[in-house]
């Protein structure tokens, strides 16, 4: 079950996506056409300096919790004169019909024009794709803006959309013809043919939610066969995970004999034949998706060093214009190894991120649509307004808190915040503490997000003892909520503020204190012992505490991984006589060869 897959999926997967950019669409003809007059940079960007740009410095309008709309009209006049010349030259015929289309239906409108991020995707592929929805079904779009709006922002680049091929290849059988054609309108009309069947909540989740949904490549014939099979089950969907019998021989041959070889590589054969945990994950992501159900395939490494595959998604309660009720669930993500952190794929941006980062938007978004959408525009505005305005750091700081005004989980806003405190442009020690404890407070159910920002922010507060304070509390914080790798990174970080205050023996038994609590976290035990190496050099007689806390810890950690002999406690014990060793310890270094020849022995 804990075969070392992801950067296996990962390798394939990579190697095979070179081979396929999806359906193209078509580039306008060069040279063919005059190239349109494009506005300056400055006249569309002037749309939203006014929008931010109030008699007393900033707009109260803009920046009133409860404008979204407002501020989403000025943010579409932006987009339309910084982006529709070539948005419209790529339509070529089409461009007058359905900017006059889009021009009576302004929710559909405002409601694409906004989720265009430029920063991370082509504004005329996004168009392209919506153009050919759009001609195959108007009315079909109106009602279902917000679905045709995901499938644009995700299939402008086919590469984003979740690709399954890696894990063909790696079981060496064989896709149906035509899975790789399928794109965009294939998934529209999936939902469109079958909302009926598919009734529930789902059909009226955000955009944001439903890029996972319409990331998917599975043929209608699979979908349909998982619809038929699961939708009752599709509370719970995840838990499909189960149902993939575990190929234990293709974990022993690493892959070489699967019962999927030379077979069909559907949802129905992986059904049948079963597979490791990278089928499994895909199978039950690919079985959601197909029930309207948020899902995705994640990798992540356990915290002795194992990689694995496990599945994600979103279980929906209720939606409504005012909040999406649901929770980020998991299956596959075993306990007793500690993924305490995965990876997927951005349908978005087709960049890699970490499930915890996933289940912050999707809360941002979920608790507050609007409010989550009325703070992002305004940071793509911000970038544009202050360049243009010159303001000083000052202003900077009361614009990015006049958007946590507005919604105070406006993740962009805080990072900012924290570079401006990083560069030493804000020095206010008194403005940073608040802010700390804001942050911390605000991602509370999200640490790793304020881990993120804290130590940045924290860079104007000088006082050596309030910021180990601070970092005594975020580790006390991370062991509460179950996240010890987050709990070592603050411990280290305090380490360097206790030995730049000379407090060696301090830092040692903090140090100490933390890898005895987490004996089995293989990714920063090591790393942490390490560092205790290089604090007892600074202690009167630390080369013997050192040796004493070795022969203590190392009977401590786990032997076994599974059936096998751990790597990681291997290697730990290695670390351990090689110190002992060149610290002339012979006893203690022989103690522990005797300790590491048992480990092996697995007696």
């Amino acid at each position: 079950m804990y075969a070392r897959l992801w950067s296996a999926v990962v390798a394939v997967t990579l190697s095979t996506l070179a081979s396929f950019a999806g359906p193209q669409q078509p580039e306008p003809p060069k040279g063919t056409q005059p190239k349109p007059d494009t506005p300056k940079a400055g006249d569309a960007d002037q749309i939203l300096i006014d929008l931010v740009t109030g008699p007393a410095g900033f707009s109260d309008k803009t920046f009133t919790k409860g404008e979204y709309k407002y501020v989403r009209t000025a943010f579409t006049k932006y987009f339309e004169a910084s982006q529709g010349p070539a948005i419209k030259l790529a339509l070529g015929a089409d461009a007058d019909p359905l900017f006059a289309w889009l021009d009576k239906n302004l929710e559909v409108k405002e409601t694409l024009f906004t989720a265009i991020d430029v920063a991370v995707e082509d504004p005329v592929k996004v168009m392209l794709v919506f153009r050919d929805l759009w001609k195959a079904d108007p009315e079909a779009v109106r009602k279902n803006d917000e679905l045709a709006t995901a499938i644009a922002v995700v299939w402008d680049n086919p590469r984003a959309a979740y690709d399954y091929r890696g894990h063909q290849v790696r079981t060496k059988s064989h896709l149906p013809d035509g899975v790789m054609k399928i794109g965009a309108l294939d998934n529209f009309k999936y939902v469109l043919d079958r909302q009926a069947k598919l009734k529930g909540p789902q059909l009226q989740l955000p955009w944001e939610f439903l890029v996972h949904v319409v990331n998917n490549r599975t043929p209608n014939e699979e979908r349909d066969w998982a619809v038929t099979r699961y939708l009752k089950q599709r509370s719970g969907i995840g838990t499909t995970y189960k149902e993939i019998e575990y190929d234990k021989e293709m974990l022993r041959t690493q892959s070489r004999v699967c019962k999927l070889n030379d077979k069909p590589y559907t949802l129905q054969s992986i059904r049948e034949h079963g597979g490791v945990c990278a089928m499994q994950a895909d199978f039950a992501a690919r079985v959601g998706k197909s029930l309207l159900v948020p899902a995705e395939y994640v990798g992540g490494e356990a915290n002795s060093g194992g990689l694995h595959a496990w599945v994600m998604w979103v279980e929906v309660k209720a939606v409504n214009k005012e909040t999406v009720t649901f929770s980020l669930e998991s299956f596959g993500r075993y306990g007793e190894d500690h993924y305490y952190i995965g990876t997927l794929q951005d349908p978005q941006s087709g960049r890699m991120m970490t499930d915890r980062e996933l289940e912050r938007r999707l809360t941002a978004v979920g608790n507050a649509p609007m409010s989550s959408r009325h703070a992002n525009l305004l940071m793509r505005a911000y970038p544009i307004a202050r360049d243009a305005k010159g303001y000083t750091t000052k202003q900077q700081l009361g614009y990015l808190n006049r958007v946590l005004t507005v919604y105070p989980m406006c993740g962009e806003a805080w990072v900012e915040l924290a570079a401006l405190h990083k560069d030493g442009k804000l020095t206010d020690a008194q403005e940073a503490t608040r802010l700390v404890d804001r942050a911390v407070n605000v991602f509370v159910k999200f640490p790793d997000f304020s881990w993120k920002v804290v130590d940045d922010l924290l860079t104007p507060q000088k006082d050596k003892q309030y910021r180990t304070r601070t970092f005594e509390k975020l580790a006390a914080s991370y062991e509460t909520l179950g996240r010890p790798d987050l709990a070592c990174e603050a411990r280290l970080k305090l380490v360097d503020y206790q030995t730049e205050a000379k407090e060696h023996q301090k830092a040692f038994n903090g140090l100490a204190f933390t890898v005895r609590k987490f004996p089995d976290e293989g990714r920063y035990v090591p790393k942490m012992v390490t560092r205790m190496q290089e604090v007892a050099k600074d202690i009167k007689g630390g080369d013997a505490q050192m040796a004493k806390f070795w022969l203590e810890i190392l009977p401590k950690v786990p032997a076994r991984r599974g059936d096998a002999v751990s790597e990681y406690c291997v290697k730990f014990h290695e670390q351990a006589i090689a110190y002992l060793k060149d610290n002339n310890k012979p006893k203690e270094a022989a103690l522990a060869e005797q300790n590491l020849a048992k480990v092996k022995s697995g007696k």
